[in-house]
């Protein structure tokens, strides 16, 4: 944890801002409360929005005056994404994004109390929810829930001690063993793509942590983002995130079935989010808060300085020019602080985009970008193409010559590929040895085009340990109204083909 000291009864621990205030420093705390409070508003000033017009029926118009307050209900041990604060207020992410649901719809939402992930599943069941902040759809839960579409997307990551290397063949390791959250819907998805994993299912993540940092579990597989802040909360410092998935979770707004007019309301708030503001909601990773500490037992003690300073004023006159001088100290503090907290915010967001190996895009960026791209292909009536490339044989690599030079081969090649693309094109790490690159403006042979000139350059390449390696690659143009997993899984087959056709080629689906 960060600890910044800014003078006399003030520092920074982390994201929480400490004052305290003494009664022989009354004047001068009361300046610097005020000035912090000025600071910290400003820092955490945000653009106010304004209430559009999301397409409302009349009929839901009427339902949602009708029905008043909603009931919100929320996992509370899933912070920073979603949770409640002490006082059993909605806090998390997800909150940021219900104060804008709240103005769009122009109706009040209250949080009940929900124990954990399970008694909020009950309580969804018997109707004491009328809406789920973040949730997975699935065919079991759509019996009692509606769906929006998906508002934010979380991919798995695993979380291991810094002495145990993860790659993704770990998971079909025989006898490996990995925890996760029970009732997670990732259990399905992880047993459908690794059908040999062992997953021991615990309560929480913090049980889930402790068992890896006791060794008991080889890793802990939960969502990106979440995993690393239980890292930091609970200072378990032999821990890391260190490798990742190529699953997601896909979080919607679920709403109780048996009043479809809630449900088609909350999908066009979801469908009017503002993506600026949605940027802004993920890159909020440090929040600073004020909290006072005064010792009341020493109330009479001040009364009898203040009266103490009528009297010698010689000794007040220089205890306020000392006083002066410390003031202007903690200003010059205080503006090295910001300065510090801006530069860490900046390392946070891209530590969040880019894939820590490579350093070029990582997962969550690339499907923030292939989202966009569709949106603006939608807008401009322009193609744009993917292309989905994945180095043949990259075990081989790791099994001669070890991970390490398997590690320097991957950052060859994506800085080969990086280099060889334009400038419009985004490439990021899709996950292992897999790579994706989006082709704005780029039709089905401009992409086959660039696929096949990648495909030469990696084959003339020589990678470290003077390997020659091959690469393949499928490619495919979006197609109108197709949504971001169709268009994945068609370029996933072309690239299979390519595989099964012999390795080291173009294939176009």
């Amino acid at each position: 944890m960060l600890i910044y000291k800014l003078g006399p009864g003030i520092q920074v621990k982390g994201t929480v801002l400490y004052i305290n205030i003494r009664p022989r420093k009354a004047a001068k705390g009361l300046f610097i409360t005020l000035f912090a409070g000025v600071f910290l508003l400003a820092m955490n000033a945000t653009a106010a929005q304004t209430t559009d017009d999301i397409g409302l029926t009349q009929a839901e118009r009427d339902y949602l005056k009708t029905k008043k307050v909603l009931r919100v209900c929320v996992d509370p041990d899933r912070l920073p994404f979603d949770g409640v604060d002490g006082d059993r207020q909605h806090a998390g992410l997800s909150k940021d994004y219900f104060d804008i649901f709240s103005r769009m719809l122009a109706v009040e939402m209250v949080v009940p109390e929900v124990q954990d992930w399970n008694d909020l599943i009950s309580k969804a069941k018997s109707r004491e929810c009328d809406v789920v902040s973040q949730i997975n759809a699935s065919e079991k839960r759509k019996s009692f829930l509606d769906f929006t579409t998906p508002y934010f997307y979380l991919p798995l990551a695993v979380v291991t001690r810094y002495d145990r290397i993860f790659v993704e063949e770990s998971l079909e390791g025989a006898g490996t063993q990995f925890a996760v959250i029970k009732g997670d819907i990732a259990i399905d998805k992880l047993r459908q793509r690794y059908p040999s994993v062992v997953l021991v299912e615990v309560k929480n993540n913090i049980q889930a942590m402790e068992l890896v940092y006791e060794g008991e579990v080889f890793g802990y597989i939960g969502a990106q983002g979440a995993v690393a802040f239980a890292i930091q909360s609970l200072n378990l410092n032999k821990l890391a995130v260190t490798g990742s998935l190529p699953l997601r979770y896909e979080l919607s707004v679920a709403t109780r079935n048996d009043e479809p007019l809630l449900g088609s309301a909350f999908e066009k708030a979801v469908l009017h989010l503002d993506p600026k503001e949605g940027q802004s909601i993920r890159d909020k990773w440090i929040a600073i808060t004020i909290e006072k500490v005064t010792d009341y037992t020493l109330l009479w003690l001040t009364l009898l300085i203040l009266g103490t300073v009528l009297v010698v004023s010689l000794y007040w006159n220089r205890y306020l020019a000392k006083a002066n001088r410390k003031i202007l100290d903690t200003l010059k503090d205080l503006n090295d602080v910001k300065a510090q907290l801006e530069e860490q915010n900046k390392m946070f967001k891209r530590q969040s985009i880019t894939d820590a190996l490579t350093g070029i895009y990582n997962r969550l960026k690339l499907d923030e970008d292939l989202s966009y791209a569709i949106k603006r292909s939608k807008r401009t009536k322009n193609d744009f193409s993917i292309i989905l490339l994945d180095i043949d044989n990259f075990k081989l690599v790791n099994d001669r010559f070890g991970h390490l030079v398997g590690d320097e081969v991957l950052k060859a090649f994506s800085s080969l590929i990086a280099s060889a693309i334009r400038e419009t094109d985004i490439v990021g790490r899709w996950g292992g040895e897999e790579f994706l690159i989006i082709c704005p403006d780029t039709d089905l042979q401009g992409g086959k085009k660039l696929a096949e000139q990648l495909r030469k350059r990696v084959e003339e390449y020589e990678f470290p340990e003077k390997q020659q390696l091959n690469a393949s690659l499928g490619v495919v143009v979006h197609e109108d109204t197709e949504k971001a997993d169709a268009v994945i899984a068609r370029v996933d087959k072309a690239l299979y083909r390519a595989k099964e056709q012999g390795r080291n080629r173009v294939e176009a689906g």
